[in-house]
């Protein structure tokens, strides 16, 4: 699908150097090449670290164990109560999704979109699961034998994909793979090792990946079809015993490693291709229960690693290649999963079903026209009206007064700007968040709608006011 939304920042008075930028809330971060949202609100949770994490409730309550967004409005879930669930809107609404042909009630712990259509979850009991319109209807497909629990999938492309967790038998490592989109999966074996399960996997190619497990460092060259196991190149445990929970790398030679062990060892790092592996000190080692869940980096440089167990949580980030973590969000939920869209935004999933994010770049959508304060709310007539393909949308939004303990403080307004049909149904929400005075503007693409009338509907505080709008093709 077309983005949906335009987004256009104006930089002007270029003799401010980028290190001194800041646009509407957020400050530019030169040494991390990133941005860092300088407001606050509800659901915020400010603890010394760069950025700001705000929560949203997803479809379930359940424990988050999967999660992957295609951009920042189409993104999955999937959670431990036979289910998953889906948004297009960047998580401000979600739709539950239910496996109801099953008698019982597993997990699900993995999820894997190619397109905004088609995609794979996988989990226990045997569970995998493909879509083709987006995730509205799930048809199970079926496994290898020996096949017991699935821990994560990834796909190439439509045909070729990989599936691993365990069998059922002593936790023994199971990898499955399929070249025709599914219909057929097939058992390779990785290793005749007795409980050692696979949780993670990570690839540059369809060819070149690595996969980690309980006590097991596998590399591939081939597919998949293959695979040398580097798990001794990682410094050794006080029992012999490592849990490696996921994986990832920036290029060839720099990757981490996130898991648990006695020694809380929990997070590696190599910068020679995996011939060497390193412990790298960092907040979550010192709690009692020190697992990382995952890890994830947009660069040698920045990036963050996620802990949670039943008793703690939280979500660290580094600017130095992990030489240094910070704890930007302590709040002992248990935190699960991570998903990083470029270098814009990015999502943790959590326990009871909270959705987690961050945006490393100014929220797109709006442009700022004025800084000057409007007297009140106003909607304008779109421009042009009708349009074809794209047409803007502008309100002002003045300052608020509140008075509590006989003190007046001025504060911003919870803003949402929604496009309906002429049946009213929501088509997609432009709008949805807290904004200073000012007059704004919101480019609409209306490429995949068909001509009609449609509506938009601007709220902000008791304000609604809805316009009519025409697309003509």
């Amino acid at each position: 699908m077309k983005k949906t939304i335009i987004l256009v920042f104006i930089f002007s008075l270029l003799i401010v150097s980028k290190a001194d930028l800041q646009i509407n809330g957020y400050k530019f971060l030169p040494y991390c090449n990133l941005w860092k949202i300088e407001s606050s609100g509800s659901n915020l949770f400010n603890y010394p670290g760069l950025f700001t994490w705000t929560f949203m409730q997803s479809s379930t309550t359940s424990q988050i164990t999967g999660i992957m967004f295609l951009d920042t409005l189409k993104g999955w879930i999937t959670h431990t109560s036979n289910g998953a669930g889906r948004t297009t809107d960047g998580g401000l609404t979600w739709l539950p999704i239910s496996f109801s042909d099953t008698t019982f009630t597993t997990l699900y712990n993995g999820v894997y979109f190619i397109n905004p259509n088609t995609g794979w979850c996988v989990g226990g009991a045997l569970q995998i699961r493909k879509t083709t319109n987006g995730g509205a209807n799930w048809f199970k497909q079926t496994p290898p034998p020996a096949a017991g629990v699935f821990n994560s999938v990834k796909f190439f492309d439509e045909f070729t994909g990989i599936a691993i967790g365990r069998k059922n038998v002593n936790y023994n490592s199971f990898v499955a793979k399929t070249t025709n989109s599914g219909n057929n999966w097939f058992e390779i074996i990785a290793s005749t090792a007795t409980e050692n399960e696979l949780s993670g996997q990570y690839w540059f190619d369809a060819n070149t990946g690595w996969i980690c497990g309980r006590s097991i460092l596998l590399k591939t060259t081939n597919g998949g079809l293959n695979y040398t196991n580097y798990y001794t190149n990682i410094p050794p445990t006080s029992n012999g015993i490592n849990a490696l929970l996921c994986i990832t790398f920036v290029n060839q030679q720099t990757g981490w490693i996130g898991g648990s062990n006695l020694d809380h060892q929990n997070l590696y790092k190599t910068t020679n291709s995996g011939q060497n592996w390193f412990f790298q000190n960092n907040p979550a080692a010192g709690n009692t229960y020190a697992q990382i869940n995952d890890v994830g980096f947009l660069s040698a440089d920045s990036g963050w690693a996620i802990h949670g167990t039943p008793f703690s949580g939280a979500i660290m980030f580094t600017s130095n290649g992990g030489t240094n973590w910070i704890t930007e969000e302590g709040s002992n939920n248990w935190f699960d999963c991570l998903s990083i869209y470029q270098r814009k935004k990015a999502w943790v999933g959590s326990s009871s079903g909270k959705v987690w994010y961050t945006y490393l770049t100014p929220p797109t959508g709006i442009r700022t026209i004025s800084s000057n304060i409007p007297q009140k709310v106003s909607l304008y007539q779109n421009y042009p009206n009708p349009f074809n393909p794209i047409t803007k949308i502008r309100f002002d939004i003045p300052n608020r007064i509140v008075i509590a303990r006989s003190e007046a403080t001025w504060q911003s307004f919870t803003v949402s700007l929604k496009i309906f049909d002429i049946l009213g149904k929501e088509i997609q929400t432009l709008v949805n968040e807290e904004l200073k005075p000012g007059t704004y503007e919101v480019a609409f693409d209306g490429s995949n709608l068909p001509s009609g009338i449609y509506f938009y509907q601007l709220q902000a505080g008791d304000f609604i006011e809805t316009k009519k709008l025409v697309l003509f093709k």
